[in-house]
């Protein structure tokens, strides 16, 4: 009796979910098309702004690693000079030295010998004189190359700018990021209740699947350049929700190279926030399915100790690395 109670109260509380969510779907579905038309319309315009961005960027990346070189080598020269102006210096002083010391000894075989001496040191310091002439000359040319790279890069800068505006302007016209991911979630939660209430896997399964390419299209436009990351920043290196929930879906379908797609377009080394829950478990999953192992396995290591959602996930991949289907089972309990 106690066991029909509590199968009645569940159904009670999905049949009240699935009352939400379903008249949720469709709504979601025609804002998320309506907004993909108008794009359709911007969709060329935009592709060759973002061509223009890369471009500019492009451009001042070279500006700048070609005044980074010009100003290295202008450094280099301008102590060249300096070196030769100190050994000129020196040799001088040599110079007049030997000449002293001729004045004092008088006409002979020493004062001979001295003015040989004399007159090499003249001659390297003439040689030291031709080389700071060259160099000067370099150093002008290099002055020169220096601010042509950075009116270029300035240049190049402005365009960047200019471009960076248009494309503000016309990414305000694409669908919002929060569209295709409440539409995949409000998906993914219809198909579970539809599930627990018919037993019909194979619609579940399609569902599913029409949600997880909701989340890859998107990706796949943020990875594309469409989106500004600096005003979407909660879509960007796994941090959302959808994300991971989308990768783990679609290998419960049996679609594990739409999830390493994901894994592949939403993470990015320099955003490996793993202290992020939704980051961490979507690198769980990529690392293994792209069977980096030992990356897992470290990363494992730094959360070894921790409990709840996350030690979950520990233990499930812990055992999946391993090969121990009681460690994995013991997981996906602690998770679910």
């Amino acid at each position: 009796m106690s066991s029909m109670v509590r199968m009645e109260v569940s159904e009670a509380y999905v049949l009240g979910l699935l009352a939400e969510v379903e008249p949720a779907v469709p709504a979601l579905a025609q804002k998320l098309t309506m907004a993909q038309t108008r794009a359709t319309a911007v969709d060329a315009e935009l592709a060759q702004l973002l061509r223009r961005l890369v471009e500019a960027n492009a451009a001042r990346e070279t500006a700048a690693t070609r005044g980074q070189k010009a100003a290295t080598a202008l450094t280099e020269n301008n102590m060249r000079v300096a070196s030769l102006h100190q050994e000129i210096a020196s040799l001088k002083r040599r110079s007049d030295d030997i000449k002293l010391e001729m004045d004092r000894v008088g006409p002979g075989a020493i004062f001979d010998r001295l003015r040989r001496e004399r007159a090499k040191l003249l001659v390297q310091a003439e040689d030291r004189e031709a080389q700071i002439k060259g160099l000067r000359a370099q150093v002008e040319a290099v002055r020169q190359d220096l601010q042509a790279a950075e009116a270029a890069g300035g240049e190049a800068q402005e365009r960047a700018r200019a471009v960076g505006v248009e494309l503000d302007r016309l990414q305000e016209q694409l669908p919002r990021p929060d569209l295709y991911e409440s539409l995949a979630l409000h998906l993914m939660a219809r198909a579970h209740c539809r599930l627990f209430l018919d037993r019909k896997p194979e619609a579940w399964v399609r569902e599913i699947q029409e949600a997880v390419g909701w989340v890859v299209r998107l990706q796949r436009d943020v990875r594309a350049g469409k989106y500004r990351l600096d005003k979407h920043s909660d879509i960007v290196g796994g941090r959302s929700t959808a994300t991971a929930e989308a990768a783990y879906a679609a290998v419960a379908t049996g679609n594990p190279v739409a999830a390493r797609e994901l894994f592949l377009l939403a993470t990015d080394p320099s955003l490996f926030f793993h202290q992020i829950f939704n980051v961490f478990r979507l690198w769980c999953l990529g690392l293994y399915l792209d069977r980096r192992h030992a990356e897992l396995r470290e990363l494992l290591r730094l959360h070894r100790y921790a409990l709840g959602l996350r030690g979950g996930y520990v233990e499930a991949f812990v055992g999946l690395v391993r090969g121990d289907g009681p460690q994995v089972a013991a997981g996906i309990k602690a998770i679910v």
